[in-house]
């Protein structure tokens, strides 16, 4: 029996994964309107998904069936959750990979979108809370690693143990194991809380590679304006001479002198302000520069209050209403730390995993 890889794969927090794409103007123009689309476990392609060998640990919790209900409940949650509710968003960590530019890309006509995924996370998981207990603070979307295997993944019991990094365990086990046949893919998934099409911060879609076969430079040109000033790099796929080995080259962005791209336009006009007339007035220029940031941020649809805190160490703290596809988590809070020796602010990194 195969079993899950027993320690957690770290994994790189700026790795940058590709999505292998066919349908140009489709694809391009669901970048453009800042979304992903994660699809169910029965729209994906592969029949044996999320088949497990759970019989041993089903065994044993017949055996004591007396003390192992909470557990056996947990168990099937999570798997209902997994084949009926999750959505798998699937990447590479390879984009050189002729057979995928074969098999996703329309036979290289197609492109890859490359993804970072530290920004997907880090604006879906913003709501997690590390000092409380990991069950009360369910993120929205786990990075698993795929694991390859010659027979069904084995189930086991500590893998229900909801603690640390325990969830990534028993998905890895139940969403992310794979028949070895598919190891040439080097897959990594996205798990969201919901299958379907779902909000993406654009500064996540870091950079496009156009397949050898992609076409003439008005294509790219095309590709290239519906994007602009999002800061996407452009790369053109290649073979290395006298060689089946894949190679990218860096291109010119046509579009590169573009004024920057805006995802926001907030007011703050009418926030509520929650710190003493004091502290307001000794960081006041630091906290519209914070506000005129959050402004601008994506996902987010209204700035409702400002609290600024001088002790013990001064900071700034933006609540503001999410979008409705992160509604689990309806407030974010974007927090700047104040450097007095700069007077300069600086933004809090979300807490991920």
């Amino acid at each position: 029996m195969a079993s899950v890889r027993e320690t957690t794969v770290l994994i790189d927090l700026e790795m940058k994964l590709y999505k292998y794409r066919c349908k140009i103007q489709r694809d391009i123009d669901t970048l453009v309107e800042n979304k992903l689309f994660a699809p169910d476990k029965n729209n994906l392609n592969d029949p044996t998904e999320m088949c497990v060998d759970d019989s041993e640990f089903l065994a044993f919790l017949e055996k004591h069936k007396n003390h192992s209900l909470e557990v056996k409940l947990i168990y099937e949650n999570i798997k209902e959750f997994t084949r009926t509710t999750c959505g798998i968003f699937s990447l590479s960590k390879d984009v050189k990979n002729e057979l995928l530019w074969a098999y996703y890309a329309d036979g290289h006509k197609g492109f890859c979108v490359e993804y970072d995924s530290e920004v997907i996370m880090e604006s879906y998981n913003y709501g997690l809370d590390p000092k409380s207990n990991y069950s009360k603070s369910f993120p929205l979307v786990h990075r698993i690693v795929v694991d390859y295997s010659d027979s069904y993944p084995l189930l086991k019991q500590e893998y229900l143990q909801i603690k640390g990094n325990n969830m990534t365990s028993i998905l890895t086990c139940l969403v992310g194991t794979k028949s070895r046949r598919w190891e040439q893919e080097d897959e990594v998934r996205l798990i969201f809380n919901k299958f379907g099409s779902t909000e993406l911060d654009y500064r996540a879609v870091t950079g496009i590679y156009f397949g050898v076969n992609f076409g003439d430079e008005s294509r790219k040109d095309a590709v290239m304006k519906k994007l602009q000033g999002r800061g996407v790099n452009y790369y053109q796929m290649a073979f290395e001479s006298n060689s089946y080995k894949m190679r990218f080259d860096r291109i010119k962005d046509n579009y590169a002198l573009t004024p920057r791209y805006v995802a926001n336009d907030l007011s703050y006009d009418n926030i509520s302000w929650l710190s003493t007339p004091d502290e307001n007035a000794k960081y006041m220029d630091l906290a519209i520069q914070a506000l005129e940031i959050v402004r601008k941020e994506p996902c987010i649809n209204q700035i409702t209050s400002c609290y600024i805190s001088s002790s013990p160490n001064p900071m700034i703290a933006i609540q503001t209403f999410v979008n409705k596809d992160f509604d689990t988590f309806a407030v974010k809070t974007y927090r700047f730390d104040i450097e007095k020796a700069t007077n300069k602010i600086r933004l809090r990194k979300f807490q991920i995993l």
